[in-house]
């Protein structure tokens, strides 16, 4: 049985759980990421707090490679079910799930009443600059990561970010662990995700993303080309009750937390 609930294991569905009561919410994190990284958007939100890690992350094998976002939809799917989550948050690729599963109109979502989107990394498609740097980008991380180049991984990661950002100790510790994570799991199965598409660009899914009942909050940062502010701002237009929030660069994981809390502390509330 696992006793970190940083790292829970099959015997939890891979979920840790906090706190008592309703409502309950659900934590997805994103590609590399782990329960650790969602822990903190909790702070303060009141009610059972359910952390997921998603296949190829926290110990929980991978699919396989070639991940896709309806495959990590499914997973959010039942980890909705399982925990019986009226509310839920997705960071980047968790975020693309959720909203698949609201593109769908699966029919989890009828019982979801609040939904944060965190940092989202796709959706119906990205500008042409945006999917030539992807593959650019993914094309030289697949190259470190085959000659197993930690110091390499890190460096390239680091260079998406702000400078302050990239200079900052525990960023830099945060990041040579996924970059370790990258190299010596099977989480490099998932590395093509960068290149996929969240939603069908089809008038079904336009019209199931407007008819959704419950809220939903879209919150990114500028200058991170991992999530482009023109991909919020589309699912933003998508979703016309929705509320954007856009923190300046580096904010979300390091340089704005207390402004991320009180955004999060009144959407929830």
């Amino acid at each position: 049985m696992s006793t970190d609930l940083n790292l829970p294991g099959p015997e939890s569905g891979f979920i840790a759980t906090f706190g008592t009561g309703d409502p309950h919410t659900l934590f997805g994190h994103g590609f590399a990421g782990a329960i650790r990284d969602t822990r903190p958007f909790g702070t303060g939100i009141t009610g059972t707090r359910h952390f997921l890690h998603l296949p190829g992350h926290g110990g929980r094998p991978s699919p396989g490679p070639g991940w896709t976002y309806p495959q990590i939809a499914e997973v959010l799917a039942d980890a909705v079910s399982t925990t019986s989550a009226s509310r839920a948050l997705g960071v980047s690729m968790s975020a693309g799930g959720l909203l698949h599963l609201l593109s769908i109109a699966h029919p989890v979502t009828r019982g979801l009443d609040k939904v944060a989107l965190v940092l989202p990394a796709s959706f119906t498609g990205f500008p042409a600059e945006v999917a030539a740097a992807n593959r650019s980008y993914l094309e030289r991380l697949r190259r470190l990561v085959a000659d197993e180049d930690i110091d390499g991984i890190v460096e390239l990661m680091l260079s998406r970010e702000p400078a302050e950002v990239a200079q900052m100790l525990p960023a830099r510790a945060w990041t040579k662990a996924k970059a370790e994570n990258l190299v010596r799991t099977d989480m490099s199965d998932g590395l093509g995700l960068a290149l996929e598409i969240a939603v069908a660009d089809s008038d079904a899914a336009a019209e199931n993303l407007r008819s959704f009942a419950g809220e939903v909050l879209v919150l990114t940062h500028e200058d991170d080309p991992a999530h482009p502010v023109t991909i919020a701002e589309d699912i933003h237009q998508a979703i016309p009750t929705s509320r954007l929030e856009v923190l300046p660069a580096g904010s979300i994981l390091w340089r704005g937390r207390h402004e991320v809390r009180r955004i999060l502390g009144e959407f929830f509330d």
